[in-house]
């Protein structure tokens, strides 16, 4: 192996002096600097990391533990807003999955703490409670799109209610007032906040709620059974006397049943009714017909700032909400004449 002596010899000076260039040591010369560099590309030279980490106590290394991020598309934006600050930083990430499928998850921790990284950033495919490795009280840590009760660290979550009061108010600010709520399996933490920023919305406009409008039993396990319980919501929401002009729906997956369950009883989504959702799951969002109006989970940018927070760019405690995206399409637009003549 080529050693930085070699690399002095070809560059006519003393290792000290490489040692300087490596650690990118300002007092150096430029001349100097350059023929050093020259002789460690000619040479194919690699520092020793282990010999740097010893005399640094840093290793660069930030460890990145994905619960099943890794293996949702929707969710992977986490990962990648967590490795463009890492790369600012001149940090490395490393990743380790644990899912179920995951078959030596303890090994894979113990790999993370024996390379000396500098922090643990764990981050959860949706959002919601997570039993965190004992591992993460050892190093600084940070969570994101997960929480934990038994443990205080800073975490950053998306702020659900704030992205149901807005959309709701995207569909008030169109004039609609019958707007009917499809939620989503109300075990999801996602599921009582999504309903309560809908209900406080339609309070704020001064329009009375009855129960009808969050239909009964839509927000049990909705699974295989999807299809079929959208079907039966919607199919009796058209029933209504004055059916509604607008239907929220908790999440993309069932903005895509309610389109199939409008088409199939000759309702044009965007013509006479609006449609709304949540996620901006792709390619759900944009492959349907018309492009679906959407709160865009804030995956990339709670990848980011909980880097920053773990690299003490920030200094963030507790729980951090960040807010959706409103992604304009046009579901929500131009309610044709049967849904406009019913508005009262």
């Amino acid at each position: 192996m080529v050693s930085i002596k070699d690399v002095a010899w070809e560059a006519k000076t003393s290792f000290k002096t490489v040692s300087r260039v490596i650690n990118d040591d300002p007092a150096v010369r430029d001349e100097t600097r350059a023929r050093v560099q020259a002789a460690i590309e000619a040479l194919g030279y690699r520092p020793n990391s282990a010999a740097r980490i010893m005399r640094s106590q840093r290793s660069g290394v930030i460890g990145f533990i994905s619960d099943r991020v890794t293996t949702q598309p929707h969710a992977g934006d986490i990962l990648r807003g967590a490795q463009q600050v890492a790369d600012q930083h001149g940090k490395v990430l490393m990743t380790v999955n644990l899912d179920d499928e995951s078959r030596y998850p303890q090994r894979a921790l113990d790999m993370l703490l024996e390379r000396r990284v500098e922090g643990l950033l764990y981050a959860s495919d949706y959002h919601r409670e997570v039993d965190i490795p004992e591992e993460m009280h050892s190093v600084p840590s940070v969570l994101a799109n997960g929480f934990s009760t038994q443990a205080s660290l800073p975490t950053f979550l998306p702020d659900e209610s704030q992205a149901a009061q807005e959309i709701t108010r995207l569909l008030l600010a169109q004039g609609h007032r019958r707007i009917v709520y499809i939620g989503p399996n109300r075990r999801l933490v996602a599921a009582p906040l999504r309903l309560s920023g809908f209900r406080q919305a339609m309070r704020e406009a001064g329009v009375a709620l009855d129960t009808t409008w969050t239909p009964d039993g839509v927000e049990g396990p909705l699974g295989g059974e999807e299809h079929s319980r959208v079907e039966t919501i919607i199919d009796g929401v058209l029933r209504w006397p004055e059916p509604p002009t607008a239907i929220l729906c908790g999440q993309d997956s069932i903005a895509m049943q309610t389109y199939l369950a409008l088409a199939s009883r000759g309702w044009c989504v965007g013509h006479d009714v609006a449609v709304a959702s949540f996620d901006d799951q792709r390619p759900i969002s944009t492959f349907l017909t018309p492009g679906l109006t959407t709160m865009a989970l804030p995956h990339l940018e709670m990848g980011r700032r909980a880097m920053r927070r773990l690299l003490g760019d920030t200094g963030e405690q507790g729980i951090t909400r960040l807010p959706f995206a409103l992604m304009e399409r046009e579901s929500h637009r131009g309610v044709g004449e049967r849904a406009v003549d019913t508005i009262g």
